[in-house]
């Protein structure tokens, strides 16, 4: 895949002219226009996760850009960002990764809990993970982790702060990025990343369907869908919760808790069901009256042997209400303009992947942008078609692992949900007794050992791990561990079919223990994946 995408890139930089050439069409003012003199540039919509971790990996590349936030920078909002491996390696990349060490303890262990609050399963699964890539896996409240970041950027001036984007001129020789205070930003690529809610993937949306009518259906507007809504919130350390390192599944039927722990903080998730899915464009909205009545309605339950969550809302620093949107978008670009994270694929929480596919999109596409910028050379601006050609080649590649993890989220959300017999059955009494840590930590290592890094930037490992890193194999001389079972060669994008057989095993033995009808059984479950594909869970928006 990388290598197709690098030779149409080069196909398409084949037709770009050189400077002062009778075919120079990288602009269509004059040279003497400040239009087209001016260097290469990129504006980007959002500073959140994604907006910033660009705007620091285009600093070191020498990347003229500024980054657009329509609020501030580190809102009160939310509850933790959680890092694995993958993105600890690319925040050492651009000079961040000590200071996030620094502001919290690496997460050690996971207690999965059943109904009554008690464990029915404790492993210490992050320091497993630890082993296997080498780098810590922490979480922290998500204000202080975009403060940090922010803190750590080289050079601040380039993130500006009450800047909304409401409107975009795509042109031959760039892009007008109109903001709402009436000033306007002139650059060559829009990258969106402001969110689930984007801004700039409606004025895309706009720009395709004049453009070409009926490019962006319907279906696709409609395929993030909210199934979902939480109740999300961090909360003052209360006793009773074990230890400050933890994380806390706890399942229930029709809805499920995740905890993490930290010294000074408890971050908390509870995540129902909702009656009927909702579509764009409509948007879960609840106020703090609404939160309040959720949160009442699971007071009483148990998120330990001693605690229940009425204690957690009742020392809460804040909490919120809000939709679970899943999904991935089949367009992710048009023209110069271009989505990143949750703008173009947006997963559940409960496997702490949402930061890091947002970081995992940006490297990417930073990547190409780069290396598009050096075959140029400074002086020179690309032509609309190298910068649509970039822009598909970033989505093909992107696209396989975003669809992995979009499963696996969306799998682990219906799992501790109890969403179905099968899945009850399965969470409840195969995974503690299978191994189960132990199994996700050998693929969600494998999972992180093929994420991409930085091309251009260089990377230190402190620590040794017995994953090798794929795109970089040399660094140790650790061999991969054999695999002691053949369903670890299954990836993380067959979680669903994984599971779908694993449910067929489980009702052929339970046919033949109590005699059942194996054949009316194996059609029950058959029929429930069905109404689920017919609901638009596993469809092309969600990855499966």
């Amino acid at each position: 895949m990388a290598m197709t995408n690098a030779i149409s890139l080069s196909t398409a930089l084949e037709g770009v002219p050189t400077p002062g050439s009778p075919e120079d069409s990288w602009s269509t003012t004059s040279a003497a226009s400040a239009k087209a003199s001016r260097p290469f540039r990129v504006i980007i919509s959002g500073g959140g996760v994604g907006g910033l971790v660009i705007s620091h990996a285009l600093t070191r590349a020498g990347i003229d850009h500024v980054v657009l936030e329509k609020g501030i920078v580190a809102p009160d909002w939310g509850a933790s960002i959680s890092i694995w491996a993958h993105g600890a390696r690319i925040f050492q990349q651009i000079g961040c990764w000590e200071a996030l060490r620094a502001a919290c303890l690496p997460l050690k262990m996971i207690y999965v809990r059943g109904q009554d609050g008690k464990a029915y399963s404790a492993e210490p699964y992050f320091e497993m993970m630890l082993k296997r890539n080498g780098f810590d896996w922490l979480t922290m409240e998500r204000k202080d982790f975009l403060r940090i970041i922010y803190e750590q950027h080289p050079d601040k001036r380039k993130i500006k702060e009450g800047k909304r984007v409401v409107d975009v001129d795509d042109r031959e020789d760039g892009v007008t990025v109109k903001l709402s205070d009436g000033s306007v930003e002139e650059g060559d690529i829009l990258i969106g990343c402001d969110g689930v809610h984007s801004t700039v993937r409606e004025l895309m949306w706009r720009n395709a369907n004049t453009s070409i009518p009926n490019m962006i259906t319907a279906r696709e507007k409609t395929s993030q869908v909210t199934i979902y809504r939480a109740l999300v919130g961090v909360s003052k350390p209360i006793p009773g919760m074990g230890g400050v390192r933890d994380m806390h599944w706890i399942t229930h039927w029709g809805l499920s808790f995740l905890i993490l722990t930290q010294p000074d903080k408890i971050f908390f998730f509870v995540n129902w069901k909702m009656p009927q899915k909702l579509c764009w464009p409509s948007k879960a909205k609840w106020n703090d009256d609404d939160a309040e009545a959720a949160a009442a309605t699971v007071a009483h339950l148990p998120v330990s042997d001693s605690v229940v969550f009425g204690e957690l809302w009742k020392n809460k620093i804040r909490g919120h209400l809000l939709g679970l949107q899943e999904g991935i978008f089949d367009h992710w670009s048009f023209g110069r303009l271009v989505l990143a994270g949750d703008s173009a694929h947006k997963v559940t929480p409960n496997l702490a992947l949402g930061a890091m596919c947002c970081m995992e999109s940006s490297v990417i596409l930073v990547n190409k942008i780069v290396d598009m910028h050096t075959q140029l050379g400074a002086e020179r601006r690309p032509s609309k078609a190298v910068i649509e050609t970039l822009l598909k080649d970033y989505q093909a590649e992107r696209m396989p692992r975003q669809k992995e993890a979009s499963e696996a989220s969306a799998l682990l959300t219906r799992l501790h949900a109890y969403d179905g017999w099968h899945r009850w059955f399965l969470m409840r009494w195969v995974f503690p007794h299978a191994g189960g840590q132990t199994f996700i930590a050998d693929l969600m290592a494998d999972l992180c050992a093929r994420a991409p890094k930085f091309n251009f930037l260089p990377v230190v490992y402190s620590k040794t791990a017995t994953y090798k890193w794929q795109d970089d194999m040399d660094h140790h001389p650790v061999q991969l561990p054999k695999r002691s079972s053949w369903l670890l060669n299954v990836k993380m994008k067959n979680a669903m079919g994984l599971e779908f057989f694993a449910c067929i095993f489980v009702i052929l033995l339970l046919s033949l223990i109590f005699k059942s009808g194996t054949e009316k059984a194996i059609s029950s479950t058959i029929r429930i994946y069905e109404a689920e594909s017919e609901l638009g869970l596993f469809n092309r928006g969600t990855g499966f």
